[in-house]
């Protein structure tokens, strides 16, 4: 059966109790990672000792190839880098759940274990790649980061808002919510009523200004009303 093609993320993180093949002072151990005809190498730890930490993540592109291998050297500027042990990772695992965090067994040239280093792996589907990078079947496309399974699918795992909260920008205004800015024509624009700086409004039920205000108890003055007799 064919293997699905994808992306690896191996992520070598620490080692303890490898094999100290320094006589004086403390070992510098690097790790070299082999896929295929792919290698990759850590930093080196400098006085790692026999509990080197380096936390680097490797990120390559994988179709038939199903594991890993890791070799553990001493980084020694006087001469030739000195060989502390070797192991290897399976990715069966990460491909079927999308990550694998396992504690491999170093072995020495003699076949002797002498420690262990813990690797991380993270496995992203072609297809997942092809939608858009996000990790479609729900693996994440990074380490350490804030995206979950559930997020990964597109309408899972996102939040509702909660009860209550304003509507997300866009969205159509509540029932009974003032309308927009801009529903209304401008001041000054037809159909919108001309305001009268500086005179109070009339009061409600007042006569229209054009009449003078009524004396009550005394009589009109003569004339005030049309068709009234002369004297």
């Amino acid at each position: 059966m064919a293997l699905e093609a994808g992306e690896m993320s191996l992520t070598v993180e620490y080692a303890k109790d490898l094999k100290d093949k320094d006589w004086f002072g403390k070992q510098d151990p690097y790790a070299m990672v082999r896929v295929g005809n792919q290698q990759f190498r850590t930093r080196t730890a400098t006085d790692g000792g026999k509990n080197p930490v380096w936390n680097e993540t490797f990120r390559f592109n994988i179709i038939n190839e199903n594991d890993a291998e890791l070799i553990i050297k001493d980084d020694d500027v006087a001469s030739h880098d000195d060989y502390i042990g070797t192991c290897r990772v399976n990715f069966a695992k990460a491909r079927e759940y999308g990550r694998d965090t396992v504690q491999l067994p170093v072995s020495s040239k003699h076949g002797k274990q002498h420690g262990f280093v813990q690797v991380t792996l993270m496995f992203t589907r072609n297809s997942a790649l092809k939608a858009g990078g996000h990790g479609g079947y729900g693996y994440p496309t990074q380490y350490g980061g804030q995206q979950t399974y559930a997020q990964a699918i597109p309408g899972y795992g996102v939040p509702a808002p909660a009860y209550g909260a304003p509507p997300a920008y866009g969205a159509s205004p509540a029932y009974g919510a003032p309308p927009a800015y801009g529903a209304y024509p401008p001041p000054g624009g037809a159909g919108y009523p001309q305001p009268q700086y500086g005179a109070p409004p009339p009061a409600y039920g007042a006569p229209p200004q054009q009449y003078p205000p009524a004396q009550y108890g005394a009589p009109p003055p003569y004339g005030a009303y049309p068709g009234y007799p002369p004297r």
